[in-house]
């Protein structure tokens, strides 16, 4: 009973898919769709922290380069989570869209998203405070009308905040008053998961329309709601929805559990792995689950022992693709 999980904007490093012999062809497809040359930030850019028209799309090509290793290994998920647009290759993993459709919608959100980009907006991580506190803090700034609100709940003691400059700056001053030990700015220049995103959200709506979600091959379980779905079309509900909405990371992990899943794969990325960490502070204890990271193909052959702090795995083999390019759903998405 395990769950695919599928990281976000955040979880990129540099040569994040030598590891990963699928991602070569699979960029060069995405090379050729999106007329961007990804191959650099995924093979050899030292400095990954990029554009996110560049690294979402480049996130989204490792995420499915780990799911089709995976594949040609171990059994399909029970079930998958993606973290923010970590949803598109969740859905691509279990079969509900292309690989072309996910990469340019993928590509379409994170351009929407710059668009709604400001001076004025930013991000910020609230690190050991927990979600009650947090949420104080933004009522009483919101209250006076300035605009600042959770963006992500990873888990008990990592809230995301994301609104107006100001606004985010009072806030991290209240959040470190009343017990948080960090206040880490993210590098990123939008308001993500909140209202300031409804233009993107309507872009990526009118965007969705004319797609053809198939079935589910695996329930998606929502970081919006927490609800688990294999209905195309409450799926697409739920990817705008997560525009607007806050990312409850957390909450989508607690109904895994509840459901019966006891083991969570991380599939992206890795060194270090982002959601990993996350789960096993979100069920601690004896609700300890099983933790296996895949972002090479080393490990997607062969489980290995989860270290948060391990190396970059070493260089692979180069197999070709499971993973099937389709024409379907071509048009959309640029």
């Amino acid at each position: 009973m395990t769950v695919w999980m599928f990281p976000g904007q955040g979880a990129q490093r540099a040569g994040m898919a030598r590891a990963l012999g699928d991602a070569r062809p699979l960029l060069r497809r995405a090379g050729e769709i999106l007329g961007t040359d990804l191959a650099a930030l995924c093979l050899t850019d030292p400095d990954p922290d990029g554009s996110p028209e560049l690294v979402q799309p480049a996130l989204f090509v490792v995420g499915v380069a780990a799911a089709t290793a995976l594949l040609r290994h171990d059994v399909p998920p029970a079930a998958v989570i993606g973290h923010s647009f970590g949803e598109f290759a969740a859905l691509t993993a279990v079969g509900a869209l292309p690989f072309e459709t996910g990469l340019r919608l993928t590509a379409l959100r994170a351009r929407a998203m710059l668009r709604c980009a400001t001076t004025d907006s930013a991000m910020a991580a609230v690190l050991g405070l927990g979600e009650e506190a947090v949420r104080a803090v933004c009522a009483e700034i919101t209250a006076g009308g300035a605009e600042v609100a959770i963006s992500n709940i990873n888990s008990p003691a990592q809230i995301v905040l994301a609104g107006e400059r100001a606004a985010l700056d009072e806030a991290g001053r209240l959040c470190r008053a009343r017990g948080a030990f960090r206040i880490r700015p993210l590098r990123v220049p939008y308001a993500a998961h909140t209202r300031l995103m409804a233009p993107a959200a309507e872009e990526l709506r009118t965007a969705l329309e004319p797609v053809e979600l198939r079935s589910l091959d695996a329930p998606l379980i929502s970081c919006v709601t927490g609800e688990t779905t294999s209905d195309p079309a409450r799926v697409k509900e739920l990817l705008v929805l997560g525009m607007t909405r806050t990312v409850d990371f957390a909450a989508a992990v607690r109904a895994a559990a509840a459901a019966g899943h006891h083991d969570f794969t991380e599939l992206g990325p890795g060194s270090p792995a982002r959601l990993l960490g996350l789960v096993r502070a979100v069920l601690p204890g004896d609700a300890a689950p099983g933790l296996r990271l895949v972002s090479s193909d080393a490990e997607a052959r062969t489980p290995q022992p989860f270290q948060a702090d391990r190396p970059a795995p070493a260089d692979g083999p180069a197999p070709a693709a499971v993973v099937r390019p389709s024409a379907e759903g071509a048009g959309h998405g640029r």
